[in-house]
């Protein structure tokens, strides 16, 4: 599948799933509001009930308005124009909560306008007794004729939710089909991109494997011609074209079989003192006429005394040499290549710097992971496995060490290693 086309998939499924989050959040609002208006006109209704139970109880002529007001979303005030007692009153309003099917706390008091005082308050417990009753709210003081009572609901909102617990499941288990489709889509995708980097890198493998043996085969084919033993000269050179590319074929084998054991943790380190100047030095020359043929320079800063560590000589001058060979595969011109070797702040710092073609920005956070290699468009001149970096991480942190680099664009690459100092 084409890159634009999972890119469509993608955003359409986005899409979909935002306008679903969206719909779902808009259902469970109303809902909300639909159980407010039901618990509001429940208690309207109870309430005016209570009212007049307690005016034709009290032999009150009935008002021809509605007596109950609401004075916040908890918070009820009933006119009854006359006192009632404690006991008859929780009775009219247990038995009108009931018919309504209001199961829920509930507080109230009789305010005496007169006297502009509570005469009583007390909380009734609907919702079972179990539970630590909640505090009594202190009635604010609303100015009316006569008297009248108040009726607070500590629990309304624990109520309107519980009653929506149906709607709570299904936003959940919708919130988790969607969690499960997007990772599903990002297992895709990854399984995708792990798709393109094995193509890649078994491109890259068949590519680096081939030139050796093409050359390989040349000489042997040549060296099978009878005459070839009166040419030692020719002979020697097809000899050297053969030991020198069978041994770059067994490089390329053991850099692979070695990041192999690296991932499954089987890679054991034969370690030893070793001196960091004979390393550096030894890969400087090994570089040194490749640099030469391209009129470049290698130049290499160390202190005078010798710098011991203990670790695998083969592994780290290893890791140097890739660091180099990136240097100089990656410079479309002369490079002008700087290893600086110090100790500072109880750590051994190895630099190299280039002035190479740099990374972008947008491909750093990439850069170790194996197999990647920077996009470099239809140059298909660097030749690689996209190991190098991974391989030099690898190493670095088996010697309890770490990588860190600064590039830009254009403007060449610095790679700094750091290690602990031998004690």
């Amino acid at each position: 599948m084409k890159n634009a086309s999972i890119r469509l998939i993608m955003i359409l499924a986005l899409m979909v799933s935002a306008g679903i989050i969206i719909t779902q959040s808009y259902w469970v609002r109303r809902a909300y509001t639909l159980q407010q208006t039901e618990f509001n006109f429940d208690v309207n209704k109870a309430l005016s009930k209570v009212a007049q139970d307690v005016m034709t109880l009290k032999e009150v002529q009935l008002p021809n308005y509605s007596p109950v007001e609401k004075i916040t979303d908890d918070y009820y005030v009933v006119q009854i124009n006359v006192f009632v007692e404690k006991e008859v009153l929780q009775h009219f309003i247990e038995k009108a909560f009931a018919r309504q099917n209001l199961v829920t706390d509930f507080q109230f008091g009789l305010y005496d306008c007169m006297s502009e005082k509570v005469n009583y308050q007390a909380h009734v417990q609907v919702a079972g007794g179990d539970k630590k009753p909640a505090e009594l709210v202190a009635f604010p003081n609303i100015k009316r004729e006569n008297y009248y009572f108040g009726v607070y609901f500590p629990n309304r909102q624990q109520l309107l939710v519980s009653q929506m617990s149906i709607w709570f499941i299904s936003s959940a288990v919708l919130i988790c089909v969607i969690v499960f489709l997007g990772y599903l889509l990002f297992i895709i995708l990854k399984q995708k991109r792990l798709g393109e980097v094995q193509k890649n890198f078994v491109n890259n493998m068949t590519h680096e494997l081939k030139t050796p043996l093409a050359s390989i085969q040349m000489s042997a084919s040549v060296l099978q011609h009878e005459d070839i033993i009166r040419k030692p000269q020719r002979l020697r050179n097809y000899a050297d074209i053969i030991l020198k590319e069978s041994t770059q074929l067994s490089a390329q084998v053991e850099r692979v079989l070695q990041m192999a054991q690296s991932d499954k943790g089987k890679m054991v380190l034969q370690k030893e003192k070793i001196v960091w100047q004979d390393i550096l030095l030894g890969v400087k020359e090994s570089f040194q006429n490749l640099v030469d043929t391209r009129h470049g320079t290698i130049t290499l800063d160390m202190p005078s005394a010798p710098v011991a560590f203990y670790g695998d000589r083969l592994h780290l001058t290893n890791v140097i040499r890739n660091l180099l060979d990136n240097a100089i595969k990656y410079c479309e011109h002369s490079p002008v290549i700087s290893i600086v070797l110090k100790e500072e702040k109880g750590r051994i710092v190895i630099s190299v710097a280039d002035n190479g073609i740099g990374i972008s920005k947008k491909y750093h956070k990439h850069l170790f992971k194996k197999f990647y290699r920077v996009p470099t468009g239809n140059v298909h001149n660097v030749k690689g496995f996209g190991l190098g970096l991974n391989y030099v991480l690898s190493i670095t942190r088996l010697h309890s060490g770490n990588v860190s680099f600064t590039s830009d664009l254009a403007k060449g690459t610095i790679f700094t290693l750091s290690f602990p100092c031998l004690s």
